[in-house]
């Protein structure tokens, strides 16, 4: 019995132990799904926000902005690709302040401000306050995502990639790089910011083609490791619709660097303010340079003064003087009053106007005067004779369809009528026979002489030759006929004018030896506060070669040159310099009757 007793006992010890195993293992399992379902279900979203805040990263995808080519698809205005360095408070490890004081020295080598300090405080300074900004950010443990600094290289991507933090990483974009430096400033324009810190283009045809050139975008995600570097592969097949489209200009950039490296020279030599110089193909309207100074750098416009911005070429008015009598005679010729020949009979003496008298520049005069010796001598009373015969109405009419006020309708930011005379009474359409009393731009002035170069008609002026569209493919953007403004007839006439005028007139002196050039010089004082400057002036020389199927017209404007106040001595000598270049970029052969090979300016 004891033993049977025993035997039973020791059963229901065994049989207690394997119910307290049991239960030991159904109580963990217990403890097991009790926290599985606590962090599947009922932490669930909060571990997945989480997550996707130090794995899943949002962010913009953008396109590459339109590219703006010269006329031989050579970039002009291209993209660069630089990063962003950001960091992950959250997933960083190491010590904030560690990081910051190895990353400063790194980013100090491309930061421009600090490399041109001039003294060692100010550089101690500069890397005091970067120090101190990182450390805020990377310290900041509140924060998932922040911006460190923007803009770096690739070599200074891969140097900082070299340090293998974790939660520090890369964002490519791309910024706006001029491979030709800033040739062509003023045309090209640049790409700044708008209210909403996006990219937008600002004058020339970054402003003008914004539409065409901007990049589109996307919201996109990426899975991230703690690095920050990219784990899903990006997907392309939406890029090439994001990109802007590219733009190929009408701009020559041997042409274009000619005429920016002889303005800066001839600034130099004349000593003047301002200085333009304007190239176009007046049988198609193609401008092939534009050169402006004072002028800005595209890549750090904001280190020039907001003046310079806008195109002065495009849109400021000035009273061109003399080279408007170019238009006058062109308007008499093409109405019949007058011809090269006709004698002007009231060209003895001044010109009264009851209170006003109207005399010649250098108050010298020529009884009997031919038309063509008047345009040569930039005889004022002859040109007030001349719209005299053609009448006020009448020489408004032609002056209007010269394009005198009218805007240019070219692609470039800025283009706008200008103001337009009301009122042509006597004294009025005296003055504005000779450029005085009328205002236009360089642009205008340009266009209306192309028109004389090109029988007669006016092209409109063109930048863009072709812009690419969604698949790549480039569209043309074709020459465009404006008007018949004078009859062939009157341009060939007007043209011999403005040869003898070139020849015998008062820059006759730097008169081409190998080429015959049609030009006419221009000085005119400046308006200010309803008066004239006495002693400030604007030279000009506006011309165009060869006589029969010109290839350039060009127009040289100085602004206050100081060596000498007339265009004879400053716009014309250098008009002729770049001309002597453009003949043999143009392979323009020389066809004067004296022609000298090797003709020296």
């Amino acid at each position: 019995m004891r033993r049977h007793h025993q035997q039973h006992a020791q059963t229901n010890l065994t049989q207690s132990r394997v119910r307290l195993v049991f239960l030991s293992i159904c109580i963990g399992f217990l403890i097991v799904f009790g926290r599985l379902f606590f962090w599947q279900i009922v932490m669930s979203s909060e571990l997945k926000l989480t997550a996707d805040n130090q794995y899943l990263r949002s962010f913009i995808e953008t396109g590459s902005r339109g590219q703006i080519l010269a006329a031989d698809g050579a970039a002009l205005v291209t993209n660069q690709e630089v990063y962003r360095l950001f960091a992950q408070p959250k997933v960083i490890s190491e010590d904030p302040q560690q990081i910051a004081h190895t990353l400063v020295p790194i980013l100090l080598k491309e930061n421009k401000t600090y490399q041109t300090a001039s003294t060692s405080a100010e550089k101690l300074d500069l890397e005091t306050t970067l120090t101190e900004e990182l450390i805020t950010k990377l310290s900041n443990q509140e924060s998932s995502w922040t911006s460190l600094v923007t803009q770096i290289s690739e070599s200074t991507k891969n140097e900082i990639a070299n340090q293998h933090f974790a939660g520090i990483g890369f964002d490519a974009y791309e910024v706006r790089a001029y491979p030709e430096a800033s040739m062509a400033a003023h045309l090209t324009g640049f790409v700044g910011k708008d209210e909403a810190g996006s990219d937008v283009g600002y004058f020339g045809i970054e402003g003008a083609l914004e539409q065409e050139l901007k990049a589109r975008f996307q919201e996109k995600s990426i899975l991230a490791d703690a690095h920050g570097n990219q784990l899903n592969t990006a997907d392309n097949a939406n890029q090439m619709s994001l990109n802007g489209r590219d733009v190929t200009t009408t701009i020559r950039r041997d042409i274009q660097h000619l005429a920016e490296t002889a303005l800066i020279r001839g600034m130099e030599k004349y000593a003047a303010k301002a200085g333009e110089v304007v190239i176009l193909d007046p049988a198609n309207g193609d401008l092939l340079a534009l050169a402006v100074e004072p002028k800005f750098n595209q890549q750090s416009f904001f280190d020039y003064p907001p003046s310079t911005y806008a195109n002065p070429s495009l849109t400021s008015v000035y009273e061109p003087g003399s080279t408007f009598k170019l238009l006058t005679v062109a308007s008499g010729i093409d109405t019949g009053v007058i011809s090269p020949d006709t004698v002007c009979s009231r060209c003895s003496g001044p010109r009264i106007f009851g209170k006003y008298t109207i005399r010649t520049w250098n108050d010298v005069y020529h009884p009997n005067i031919t038309m063509t010796e008047a345009l040569a001598k930039s005889d004022n009373t002859a040109m007030i004779f001349a719209a005299e015969q053609i009448g006020a109405e009448n020489f408004r009419q032609y002056v209007q369809n010269f394009g005198i006020g009218e805007a240019l309708h070219i692609d470039l930011q800025g283009d706008l009528a200008t103001p337009f005379p009301d009122k042509w009474g006597p004294v009025e359409l005296a003055t504005i026979s000779f450029g005085q009393g009328i205002s236009t731009t360089s642009l205008q002035l340009v266009r209306a002489v192309a028109t004389i170069a090109n029988d007669g008609q006016m092209m409109r002026p063109r930048i863009v030759k072709a812009v690419s569209n969604s698949a790549g493919e480039w569209v043309e953007s074709p020459p465009i006929f404006e008007r018949q403004v004078i009859s062939k007839h009157t341009a060939d006439q007007v043209s011999e004018m403005m040869v003898a005028a070139a020849e015998h007139g008062e820059a006759q002196w730097i008169a081409s030896k190998s080429h015959r050039i049609a030009g006419k010089t221009g000085t005119s004082q400046i308006a200010t506060g309803g008066s004239y400057d006495e002693e400030k002036t604007i030279a000009s020389f506006i011309g165009f070669a060869p006589i029969n199927e010109p290839k350039f017209v060009m127009l040289v404007k100085l602004v206050e040159p100081k060596s000498s106040p007339w265009a004879a001595e400053t716009a014309a000598p250098l008009w002729y310099q770049i001309a002597h270049d453009l003949f043999l970029m143009m392979n323009i052969p020389p066809d004067s009757p004296t022609a000298d090979v090797n003709p020296q300016f």
